[in-house]
């Protein structure tokens, strides 16, 4: 065994259940993706190169449901408002941006204002105004806030006349814009769905600038939080969705009801490592880890550590490389070929420091020799004494 090798043996005292005994991959999102029928374009291909199953239930609150151990990835707007709590607990692993969604300004045909097709928005915004057409505020999640910033980049005109809140939000405040001849905000796809369901006479005026995009993101549920997360799957599925070839289809996706470009590619928006990265993508298939258990989880020098892998598809021939982090380290340090077998047992050598060493992810393979696979982010950590 090498030297790196050895060391890597303190690294390994977690309990985590990543129960991926299955081949199913449970994704609670947001309607917008799955609606305007992007994911179940990708979702098609997905399922065809890796052989998992997707299982899907959107809603406006999947956060919910993810905390009540029934996702394994969640994929939703980066400014959700259930995020900043279920990331404060612990509840997920670190988000990775897939794409942005897109809003408009809708408004009548006759286009009063004359905002058709210009490039910016608030230059739009600000002809409304100039023009006292009628704008009707949206007041959804993002469509106030982006009202207000149009209304500020445009120099924050005089609303007497023009302006109008009636305190809607969503397909009322659509309607209310209906009423009154006037201009509003909603995403795209919501707004296109609302057309096709009612015939609505407005337009969609205003779609290519940037400020109207929305990024969003996928959220692997933490494994160690909450029980029975198929973790190989879930990051087989991030992993997709950020590869070059997935932005690309992406980026021409189009849905019934417009030509135009309805999500843009946020991929490249991740760490560089992470967009790097060529290891393969987990398949339901292949061998994968859902926990390690390191006994005792307090070793000294000299001593033993137990370990014992559990997953799917591991047998007595297949082999462990593990990333790890000795204690004071900035990076991380792979250990190839660590185990053979779900189980072993390790001695601690004379020369190991002394602190804690902590595991950042976990490699299973079939072949010695290839070590192409994607390592399953599994945490835990194991405390070394003199």
């Amino acid at each position: 065994m090498n030297r790196v090798a050895v060391i890597a043996c303190i690294v390994f005292s977690f309990c985590s259940t990543l129960h991926a005994q299955s081949s199913v991959v449970r994704v609670q999102s947001v309607p917008i993706p799955f609606d305007s029928g992007l994911m179940t374009d990708l979702v098609a291909d997905f399922e065809k190169v890796t052989g998992y199953h997707i299982q899907v239930n959107t809603s406006d609150v999947p956060y919910t449901f993810a905390r009540q151990g029934a996702a394994d990835v969640v994929l939703s707007h980066y400014g959700h408002d259930q995020v900043d709590d279920f990331m404060a607990d612990g509840l997920g692993l670190w988000p990775r941006t897939v794409f942005s969604s897109q809003s408009v300004i809708v408004g009548p045909a006759s286009d009063p204002a004359g905002i058709r097709g210009m490039p910016d928005a608030i230059a739009a915004f600000r002809r409304i105004a100039d023009t006292k057409s009628r704008f009707i505020l949206n007041n959804g999640d993002g469509e106030k806030y982006l009202t207000q910033l149009l209304y500020e980049g445009a120099g924050e005109p005089d609303s007497t006349g023009w302006f109008t809140d009636t305190g809607a939000s969503g397909a009322e405040a659509i309607q209310a814009a209906q009423r009154l001849n006037g201009y509003s905000t909603w995403g795209v796809i919501p707004y296109l769905k609302f057309k096709a369901m009612t015939n609505s006479p407005l337009e969609a005026l205003i779609f290519d600038d940037p400020i109207l995009q929305r990024v969003m993101m996928t959220v692997i549920v933490n494994p160690d939080k909450i029980a029975g997360i198929n973790v190989a799957g879930a990051l087989a599925l991030q992993r997709y969705l950020s590869l070059a070839t997935t932005q690309a289809r992406i980026r021409a996706f189009r849905s019934s009801g417009t030509d135009k470009q309805l999500f843009w590619p946020a991929a490249y928006d991740n760490t560089k490592s992470y967009l790097v990265d060529q290891s393969l993508l987990p398949t339901a298939a292949g061998p994968s880890v859902n926990s390690l258990t390191l006994t005792p989880a307090t070793a000294r020098v000299g001593s033993n550590l137990s370990a014992t892998f559990t997953g799917s598809n591991l047998a007595a021939d297949t082999y462990f490389d593990v990333r790890f982090r000795r204690p004071g380290a900035a990076s991380d340090e792979i250990a190839q070929n660590w185990q053979q077998g779900p189980s072993g047992s390790h001695s601690l050598p004379a020369d190991i420091s002394s602190g804690t060493w902590r595991i950042t992810g976990v490699r299973a393979h079939a072949n010695p020799d290839d070590h192409s696979g994607s390592f399953i982010p599994i945490t835990g950590s194991v405390t070394i004494q003199p």
